[in-house]
């Protein structure tokens, strides 16, 4: 039998970068063997999918970055027989350095985004970009498909909660979030309409969040409104699985919430629908347009 192709991915971008890799990953795994280098904890999440995960920093991959990183001899890598890097490359310096790291490949290089005039989704343009290299990958197909079924359904069947509404009000850019006064105002709405229905609620706080999580705790005390912070890997996969319903920004753990099939409604601020839509068969987009019957001087 013929060994697979082993293709090594390098993505080295935060959680919802990392995530978007996925239809690619489906449409590639069945007769590819796939590594992927990229930043924690976006491959923590995609270690289930492909072969192998590789920590860029613990790796020492990192030093491809740096100015003296001529000699990166010494280095435990794996052998691929072909390498999609998306990075970002003007002189060439980093394809003498992945040459030079993995001399047995063929190396190819894709800028981490696409230029501005290229309205492709993010994940798309990726698929599509490892479809250049020859790999045998249909890119509009997985793309496609990535909308009507979950890229990442609970390994193990977790039960729904009725009734229970999970709001993460931030993410790793200020410039997509909704201001905390929009949040408290959202939230008071929901509870409002929870009482009749018995539902519940949880607030999920990462590191972005940490700032507002005093604030937001002050001014909802007594609304009985569960607060997790930080949750691990397992945890917040049980979180988004259990939620009848999903409200965040465009965030890293909206397109986990959506990929996994939960109900996600996405509030987008500035960034491009068109290019980071969470990708799962149960999504609604809010954009700030449609928040109209707003006044001008509204907290959003």
């Amino acid at each position: 039998m013929k060994d697979r192709l082993k293709t090594l991915i390098i993505r080295a971008g935060a959680l919802g970068d990392t995530l978007m890799l996925m239809p690619a990953i489906c449409g590639l795994r069945k007769d590819t063997g796939i590594i992927i280098i990229g930043r924690r904890p976006g491959i923590d999440y995609l270690r289930p999918y492909v072969d192998q995960c590789v920590d860029i920093e613990t790796s020492g991959l990192h030093r491809l970055f740096m100015e003296d990183a001529d000699n990166l001899s010494g280095l435990s890598l794996p052998s691929p027989d072909l390498v999609a890097a998306f990075l970002n490359d003007p002189d060439g310096r980093l394809t003498c350095r992945l040459k030079a790291c993995f001399p047995e490949s063929s190396i190819n290089i894709f800028p981490v985004f696409p230029p501005e005039k290229d309205k492709r989704h993010i994940a798309l343009y990726m698929a599509k970009a490892i479809q250049e290299t020859g790999i045998p990958i249909d890119a509009d197909y997985v793309f496609k498909e990535s909308f009507k079924f979950p890229l990442m359904p609970p390994k193990t069947s977790v039960p729904g909660e009725r009734g229970l509404v999970v709001i993460h009000p931030g993410s790793g850019s200020r410039v997509k979030n909704y201001p905390p006064a929009f949040w408290l105002q959202l939230i008071r709405e929901i509870k409002r309409m929870q009482l009749d229905n018995a539902g519940r609620m949880l607030l999920l706080m990462g590191p972005a969040e940490e700032d507002v999580l005093p604030v937001m705790r002050d001014t909802l005390k007594g609304m009985d409104i569960a607060v997790s912070v930080l949750p691990e890997k397992e945890e917040l996969i049980s979180i988004l699985a259990r939620a009848s319903v999903y409200i965040g920004h465009d965030s890293g753990v909206t397109h986990l919430a959506a990929m996994l099939g939960t109900h996600v409604i996405a509030l987008f601020n500035e960034s491009p629908i068109n290019r980071w839509r969470p990708l799962g068969p149960n999504v609604r987009i809010i954009a700030k347009s449609d928040f109209k019957a707003f006044p001008d001087n509204s907290p959003l």
